[in-house]
C-alpha cells in the first residue's frame, strides 16, 4: 500500500483499507488471544451453537448474494437488507459468549455496531449509485437490521445455489470456523489450565 495510493483518500477509507489489507493475520492475533480467555467446556456448547448459527446465516445470505452483478432480493434478503452481516455479528457473539465474560462481551457488540455502521453506510452509498432506482424501493420497504415477517413486495423465488457460496468463498470460511472449534474444544479439554493470566 503506498503513500500515493491513499492521498486524497478520507480518514475512514484509509482506516477500512488497512483493516482490509491485514484482516487475516489481525483475526487470528484476534482468536489466539480470545482462546486465552475461554476456560469452560458449559461456555464452550453456549457460544459454539451460536457462533455455527451464524455461519449458517452467513452461508445462506452468500448462497443468494451476486454482488454488483444485480440487486439481491432473494432468500434472507427477501426479509432484512443486511443478513451477511446479522450473521457475522453471531458468529463472534459465539466466541466472546465462550469467555463467559460480561466486559469482553459488551466491548464486542459496542465495537461490532460501529464497524457495521461504518461499513455498512459505505456500502449501501455505492448501492444505490448502482441500482438506482430499484435499491431505493429495496430500502423504503425492507429495514436494516430488523426481519420483517414478511418479505420483500419485488423479491426474486430463486433458490440457495452452492456454486455461490463457493463464488463467495463462504465454504472457507465455514471450514475455518470448524477447525477453530475443534482447535478451542481441544485447548479446553487438554490444557485446562491455559489461560488468562497463565497459571
Amino acid at each position: 500500500m503506498s503513500v500515493d495510493s491513499t492521498a486524497g483518500m478520507s480518514f475512514e477509507d484509509r482506516l477500512h483499507r488497512t483493516l482490509t489489507w491485514y484482516r487475516v493475520p489481525l483475526m487470528a492475533a484476534a482468536m489466539v488471544a480470545l482462546a486465552g480467555f475461554i476456560t469452560q467446556k458449559s461456555a464452550f456448547w453456549v457460544g459454539g451453537p451460536v457462533a455455527l448459527a451464524g455461519e449458517l446465516i452467513q452461508m445462506w445470505a452468500a448462497s443468494h448474494l451476486h454482488k454488483d452483478e444485480r440487486l439481491t432480493v432473494s432468500g434472507p434478503y427477501s426479509y432484512v437488507r443486511n443478513p451477511m452481516y446479522i450473521g457475522r455479528f453471531f458468529l463472534g457473539l459465539g466466541f466472546f459468549l465462550m469467555t463467559w465474560n460480561p466486559y469482553l462481551i459488551a466491548g464486542y457488540v459496542l465495537s461490532f455496531a460501529i464497524y457495521a455502521h461504518l461499513r455498512v453506510n459505505r456500502e449501501e452509498r455505492r448501492l444505490r449509485e448502482i441500482f438506482a432506482p430499484d435499491y431505493q424501493n429495496y430500502c423504503a420497504e425492507t429495514r436494516r437490521w430488523l426481519p420483517s415477517i414478511r418479505p420483500y413486495s419485488g423479491s426474486e423465488p430463486r433458490r440457495a445455489s452452492w456454486t455461490q457460496v463457493c463464488a463467495n468463498h463462504e465454504q472457507i470460511n465455514l471450514i475455518g470456523l470448524l477447525l477453530v472449534l475443534l482447535a478451542v474444544y481441544f485447548r479446553i479439554d487438554r490444557f485446562p489450565d491455559l489461560h488468562w493470566p497463565l497459571s
